[in-house]
This record gives C-alpha cells, sequence and structure tokens, in this order.
C-alpha cells in the first residue's frame, strides 16, 4: 500500500451501514475510503455553498447550526448515567 499525504479519521458505524457503503463502493471500483470521502467532501461543498448564499442575503449575524444530539439521545436513551 502506498504513503499518503492525507490526515486520517476514523469513525463508528452500524454494521449494516458499512456492508452498504462498501457495495456501493464496489459498485463504482472505489475503496471505501474513497467513497466516504466523495461523499463528505460533496456535503461540505453543498453546506458551504448554502452558507455563503445565506451571508449574501443578510447583514446581521448568522444563526448557528443547532448542536447535535448525541448517539444515546438520538435512540430515545440517556446520554450518560447522570442524566436524567
Amino acid at each position: 500500500m502506498g504513503v499518503t499525504k492525507k490526515a486520517k479519521v476514523t469513525f463508528t458505524c452500524e454494521p449494516n451501514l458499512k456492508d452498504d457503503l462498501e457495495e456501493w463502493a464496489r459498485s463504482e471500483s472505489r475503496t471505501l475510503s474513497n467513497l466516504v470521502e466523495m461523499l463528505i467532501r460533496q456535503a461540505y461543498e453543498e453546506r458551504s455553498s448554502s452558507t455563503d448564499r445565506l451571508s449574501d442575503r443578510t447583514d446581521g449575524p448568522q444563526p448557528t447550526a443547532a448542536k447535535p444530539a448525541t448517539a444515546a439521545k438520538a435512540k430515545g436513551g440517556k446520554a450518560s448515567k447522570g442524566a436524567s
């Protein structure tokens, strides 16, 4: 395997999502890493362009993005044992 100057990022996901992404990558003759980089790049560019459009339309402060829910909260559970 060749040496790369790209930064390494690790994330976790459900096994079925990983399987589906691997199948998608194979169907496009890509590596899983390359597919995920492409998807993240597209999402980032889309977000950047929508943020640019917002700033072009208003002169005031921009609204901040809502804080994402933790995985535990997204599943309806508690974020920690101490949370109520």
